[in-house]
């Protein structure tokens, strides 16, 4: 017996079934025509959670907040033409931080490329400088052949995506009119339905590698002066306890980068230094306490003293990640190590007891004094200053929340000035190629995906940038507290030389908005404050989220006033480190 089908349907449907079995939960739809077939098949399937976004953009970044949150992978559908294009950000993104996201985009079939077809550009591997695995699949094919290499290719993008070479991928559907389920293109016999659900195909294998520990184990033993560098990344549970025994084991401080979920949670802080860029502004210390030896987990560093520090040390440096990525500008690292976090330091951790010794003590006292010193003097500074924010983070928030922090200045504070807290919170950033682009959708995709109390901390000019993104919270009822330093444009820059030259800067670099964001928040649902106090900032966060929407919190701040108590925070300390380094001279 005969039955009439739209070839392009069954494909999809196939295709999207496939999806869900190798752990594709959330989809995020942008609407278009040629995607018709992907679209219609990812609706009917009631396994999976749909959001529809109008701008390809957002839907990419929100996708990438999706992923981050869930730990698991994110497909993403587009239409043809310039909306292809308009993912491009949030896959470089997720390139560098190794999300995986399965792009799936629509095409004009071949014999209509390069002949002026309407919204057609040459999609082949057009993200093929930041993708992990690419595939053409071509025209739907009514035959056990073609359904089987669909298969094929959909089982190894996702082993690529998750485990193999994790980070995005990208495959090309094209499509031919009609592409409504009930337009049908084919007659088939009833049973061919059924055997392409017995289809086998080849899986990958997944790669593992043990690394070789002997050479490092006896490096860790021979140096008394080490460091752990623990910048942006995942760590699971089990990374954080096995972090913390090697430091306990080998008596190695634990430099805990302001993105890295060591600054966080109820793990022993005993080793902790949270304030390291703040100590190696001392002339005093960087002339008497090089490292000897250095192992870095995760990216690199945020703090531009740090990375200098890092470069200019003689010591013995190790790189270690799972997916041996070279997270080095400084281009200085010895080795680097392609393991897992507890895979590299369980063997390690018993064979390296050290008792104690003066270096951690020394380095771990300063800690402590410095943090003494930061509280003494931003005791009395107003909400104004830019800084403040970070400093109060991390007694202000919620246990068991999920904090995203922008890019430029807001991570750059919560970095110098967030000290230690046994508060669980778990920190998201777009640290794989820093831009300013996507934030709120990416907050918000963090938000819908784990279900956690989530605030945003972002300036005005990332705020800006993805209005658009707003809409995901009011579409889909996420709720979402932004702390909002308004600087009106460009803070970042009065810290570089650049503000030297007063004409180009204020034309060229300063970038002021002079935007009423209220407007905007009041367009989009949420509701909008302007808080001028210390305890107005505490109350009204608090309130934020408890009331389960979206909620903007403005503080106006003065870039020049804010870099010039930065600097003299810098002065006062290193004054503080370089008279505690003399006194122990005499």
């Amino acid at each position: 017996m005969k039955i009439r089908i739209n070839r392009n349907s069954i494909w999809c449907k196939y295709f999207v079934e496939q999806l869900f079995k190798l752990g594709v939960k959330n989809v995020c739809v942008s609407p278009g025509s040629r995607s018709t077939p992907l679209t219609f098949a990812f609706a009917l399937n009631r396994k999976l959670k749909i959001y529809s976004i109008v701008d390809e953009r957002s839907c990419g970044f929100f996708a990438l907040g999706i992923s981050k949150s869930t730990n698991s992978p994110v497909a993403i559908v587009t239409t043809s033409g310039t909306a292809v294009a308009e993912l491009y950000p949030a896959i470089i993104e997720a390139y560098y931080q190794r999300i995986p996201l399965i792009i799936c985009t629509a095409d004009r079939p071949a014999y209509l490329q390069n002949r002026g077809s309407n919204q057609t550009i040459n999609q082949n591997n057009i993200y093929i400088n930041h993708i992990r695995y690419f595939a053409n699949i071509g025209l739907p094919e009514i035959t056990i052949k073609k359904y089987r290499e669909l298969k094929n290719i959909t089982s190894s993008a996702l082993e690529v995506a998750t485990k193999n070479n994790v980070g995005p991928v990208h495959l090309n559907f094209s499509f031919d009119k009609p592409f409504e389920p009930k337009s049908y293109t084919d007659k088939v016999e009833s049973s061919f339905i059924k055997k392409l659900y017995s289809v086998t195909g080849n899986r990958m294998s997944l790669k593992t590698e043990t690394p070789n520990l002997i050479d490092i184990t006896q490096k860790i033993k021979k140096y008394s002066k080490g460091l752990i560098i623990c910048g942006y990344g995942k760590y699971s549970k089990k990374d954080i306890v096995a972090i913390i025994k090697l430091s306990s084991s080998s008596r190695y401080p634990i430099i805990a980068d302001g993105t890295s979920p060591l600054r966080f949670g109820t793990h022993n802080k005993n080793n902790i230094v949270n304030n390291f860029s703040t100590l190696i502004r001392s002339t005093e210390f960087l002339k008497k306490h090089d490292a000897e030896i250095i192992l870095q987990f995760g990216g690199a560093q945020t703090s531009i003293q740090a990375l200098e520090f890092f470069q200019k040390s003689k010591a013995v440096k190790i790189l270690i990640n799972s997916n041996g990525d070279k997270n080095d500008p400084t281009l200085t690292v010895n080795k680097f190590i392609k393991s897992k976090i507890e895979n590299f330091c369980n063997p390690i951790i018993n064979n390296v007891k050290r008792n104690d010794s003066v270096w951690r003590k020394e380095l771990i006292g300063y800690d402590r004094k410095l943090e003494n010193k930061k509280k003494e003097y931003f005791k009395n500074l107003p909400i104004t200053f830019e800084g403040k924010f970070a400093e109060i983070l991390g007694n202000v928030i919620p246990d068991n929340s999920n904090v995203v922090i922008s890019n430029s200045l807001p991570i750059r504070d919560v970095d110098f000035f967030t000290g230690c807290s046994q508060k669980k919170i778990h920190i998201f950033t777009n640290r794989g190629a820093s831009g300013i682009d996507g934030i709120n959708s990416t907050a918000l995709g963090v938000a819908k995906g784990s279900k956690a109390q989530t605030v945003l901390i972002t300036g005005d000019l990332t705020f800006y940038h993805d209005l658009n993104g707003l809409h995901n919270s009011l579409k889909y009822k996420i709720p979402l507290t932004v702390i909002l330093i308004n600087n009106n444009g460009g803070g970042i820059f009065q810290s570089l030389p650049i503000s030297n030259y007063k004409n180009v800067f204020k034309k060229y670099f300063l970038t002021p908005l002079d935007l009423n964001f209220k407007n905007f928040v009041d367009a989009y649902g949420g509701k909008f404050y302007r808080v001028k106090t210390e305890k107005d900032f505490v109350i009204k966060l608090i309130k934020s989220i408890k009331n389960k929407k979206l909620n903007v919190l403005e503080i106006i701040t003065d870039s020049k006033k804010s870099k010039i108590i930065r600097n003299k925070y810098w002065q006062t300390t290193s004054k503080l480190i370089n008279s505690i380094i003399d006194e122990a001279k005499d």
